[in-house]
């Protein structure tokens, strides 16, 4: 009886065995059983056209794993060179590419198992001067809601059209359904849009995007959209997206289609599974119109969103045929023209054509004094008056196109959208703020000379960079305030004329000026028929600044954007997107570091923020966890700030306030002496702006630490300090 007993323990021993074997095997096809994660940065390298990069940070990517992983460069971007294309682990990877390049092109970084990829990342490579893409199509589906029975594309009428070739588009199908079932796409990439989405029914179920206006210029193109696969097995669900069975083809005419090939980032690593997807192309021939179509080939199992085209660098080419429409040709237009053609009333430019122009930008969006959604634009090279205009509304915003003082663009003013009008004695072209009507494209730079004037012909240079020489203030002042408008009075030629600074103007703000005579340079401006000149950085103004020929109280400063920040790093620590990587509170070594103005910074728990929340310096808050608590701190001494000022964003829809501590000392790092400070706000472009400033004038501080203590996380733009 007891050798039955021991052969029996024996047996079910071994069995256990045998079991625990079998299920550690279905673990993952890795010999550890560790989650798997993925981690790459920076997100954007970029090159000179020399083919050099624009700091020696800039050659490289580091990737972050506990896996294998692969690196995929764009199919049509041969150009672009790895100093490896796959490997295990963490690693850095060389980024090589030839001189005479002006493109962008995206390597695709991911991880594996035996089922499909696990998780991807991507890096952007821009090479020399790129055009910013215009948005032709946009569609996300609209929100309207919808319920079983789900509408078919052909009968939805909430879809979401923005671009500028959207207002021709209708959308047709078979089999294909608007929904918000399902998971939604929220989060798998920067700025998805959630529910709703197009289903596709029975194969062969089809979408068509039909009648997309295009102009001649409009050949080299990208298409992006979000897709999704979810098919119940019965006793589980497969997500893996595939590709073979969910096709895309252009065509010029509706009827004669050519497919397309795309590419994909593998998907989410968590639900909802949802895969990004993207396809290069050249039209061989311009068309008027374009369609898309979007065909499933397997029953019940693929969703579609965010439909995305706009121009691009072009890649494989696709022909067409002869069928189609003409495009439209743009009619070229000049600024002068245009003034001549305005009255107080706000009308159509031209209800025919497009017309288009050239011309420098004029506002200094790093002074900050300039006015939110105003594109000041001049001939570049004019000297005589009447060769300024502004642009009006919410789509061109410099700063949300991406264009500063001194960049060449080329401007399309849309037919029948862009209107002209002589407001107030401003110069203005605007339109709809729900339509596109116009089109903004940087094409290089330009050098602007100001224009040598007195103060009687501001209004009639309005627009341009202008100098009036032998200047003199009426009285000592500061240029502005973060709590009201400063508008200053200076003689020049025995003529009065203003000078304005408006609050919060980034590099003016509590920087004081004295009484002497000399020339002063801005922007030729008007306001409510009133002329005034319009500093548009503080070298506008140098010659006022500090105690020489009168009284006033010197003061100096600098402001810090979160661009410097992430373009300033000096240690070996990266600045990852969206991502605090191996950041630790405990271990200095871990930290972020910089240089700017030649002081010395250091941060914890930051990283860039994504564009959905502003894309500035993002830093983790924690009410009791200290490890969870980011700050930004100089290292360098700061002798004798008098104040700082930093401007955060955040979305507009938040209900909550940003919620940190500022402390300042005599000793870096300092965590005793908060500064309590005074806060204003504004909305701008989808984001509530506040302007914080701190006054540190009662104490002689020399470090300043900003702790983001309090829950929430905080966005920073930029940091001002100014000092005696």
């Amino acid at each position: 009886m007891k050798k039955n007993l021991n052969f029996l323990k024996l047996f079910y021993a071994l069995l256990l065995v045998t079991l625990t074997g079998t299920v550690a095997s279905c673990v993952d096809d890795n010999d550890d059983t560790e989650a798997p994660y993925l981690n790459v940065t920076p997100a954007t390298l970029t090159f000179g056209n020399d083919g050099q990069p624009v700091s020696d940070s800039q050659n490289y990517f580091e990737i972050s794993t506990n896996r294998d992983w692969t690196a995929t460069v764009q199919a049509d971007k041969s150009w672009v060179t790895l100093s490896q294309t796959s490997g295990s682990g963490n690693t850095k990877v060389q980024v090589s590419i030839p001189a005479g390049i002006n493109d962008e092109a995206s390597i695709t970084i991911s991880i594996s198992n035996k089922v499909g990829v696990l998780m991807a990342e991507t890096v952007v490579i821009k090479s020399g001067t790129v055009a910013p893409e215009v948005t032709i199509l946009n569609e996300t589906a609209g929100t309207q809601a919808v319920s079983s029975p789900y509408p078919l594309v052909g009968a939805y009428t909430g879809w979401n059209s923005t671009g500028t070739g959207a207002s021709t588009v209708t959308y047709t199908g078979t089999n294909t359904s608007v929904r918000a079932s399902g998971n939604a796409n929220s989060g798998s990439f920067d700025g998805a849009s959630g529910h709703n989405e197009i289903f596709f029914g029975t194969a062969n179920a089809i979408f068509n995007v039909n009648n997309i206006s295009l102009t001649s210029a409009e050949t080299n193109l990208q298409l992006t959209f979000s897709a999704s696969y979810s098919k119940n097995t019965g006793s589980g669900y497969i997500n893996t997206f595939n590709p073979a069975n969910f096709t895309v083809a252009l065509s010029a005419d509706g009827t004669s289609w050519t497919p397309i090939t795309y590419t994909s980032n593998g998907g989410d690593s968590k639900e909802p599974y949802w895969i990004r997807a993207t396809s290069n192309f050249t039209l061989k021939k311009a068309t008027g119109s374009l369609y898309i179509r979007f065909t499933a080939t397997e029953s019940s199992v693929y969703r579609l969103d965010d439909i995305n085209l706009s121009t691009g660098t072009g890649g494989t080419e696709v022909d067409l045929g002869s069928g189609g429409t003409t495009p439209s040709e743009a009619k070229a237009i000049t600024i002068p023209e245009m003034i001549a053609m305005m009255t107080t009333t706000e009308t159509v430019l031209d209800a025919t054509a497009d017309r288009t122009f050239q011309a420098v930008v004029q506002n200094d969006t790093t002074g900050g004094n300039y006015s939110f959604n105003n594109l000041i634009l001049a001939t570049q090279g004019a000297t005589a008056q009447g060769n300024g205009i502004t642009l009006y509304g919410s789509q061109v915003e410099p700063t949300a196109i991406k264009v500063n003082k001194g960049d060449l663009v080329k401007v399309t003013l849309l037919k029948g959208l862009a209107n002209l009008v002589n407001y107030s004695g401003l110069y203005e072209v605007t339109g709809s703020k729900d339509a596109t009507w116009v089109t903004i494209e940087k094409i290089g730079t330009a050098t602007i000379t100001p224009v040598v004037i007195t103060p009687d012909k501001l209004a009639d240079y309005q627009g341009m960079a202008v100098t009036i020489q032998n200047a003199t203030p009426d009285a000592a002042g500061v240029w502005a305030t973060t709590g009201g408008i400063s508008s200053h009075t200076f003689t020049a030629s025995s003529q009065n004329f203003t000078v304005f600074c408006k609050k919060g103007a980034t590099e003016f703000v509590n920087v004081s000026y004295v009484v002497k005579t000399a020339a002063i340079s801005g922007l030729a401006a008007v306001n409510k028929n009133a002329a005034q000149l319009v500093p548009r950085n503080i070298a506008d103004v140098s010659a006022f600044n500090g105690t020489s020929g009168g009284g006033g109280t010197t003061g100096s400063s600098f402001t810090m954007t979160s661009a410097d920040i992430i373009s300033g790093m000096t240690g070996s620590n990266s600045l990852p997107t969206n991502s605090y990587g191996t950041q630790s509170v405990a271990d200095a070594a871990t930290w972020y570091t910089w240089k700017f103005n030649n002081i010395d910074f250091t941060g914890v728990k930051i990283c860039v923020a994504t564009t959905a929340n502003g894309g500035g310096i993002q830093m983790q808050g924690n009410a009791t966890d200290n490890t969870k608590q980011g700050r930004i701190a100089n290292v360098t001494a700061i002798n004798n700030m008098q104040t700082i000022v930093l401007t955060l964003k955040v979305v507009e829809s938040s209900t909550y306030d940003p919620a940190f501590t500022l402390y300042a000392g005599t000793a870096a790092n300092p965590a005793t002496t908060a500064i309590t400070p005074t806060v204003t706000s504004e909305t701008v472009n989808g984001f509530k702006v506040y302007t914080e400033t701190f006054d540190l004038s009662t104490g002689s501080y020399s470090y300043f630490n900003i702790m983001n203590n309090l829950a929430g996380a905080l966005y920073v733009d930029s940091i001002k300090v100014t000092v005696k």
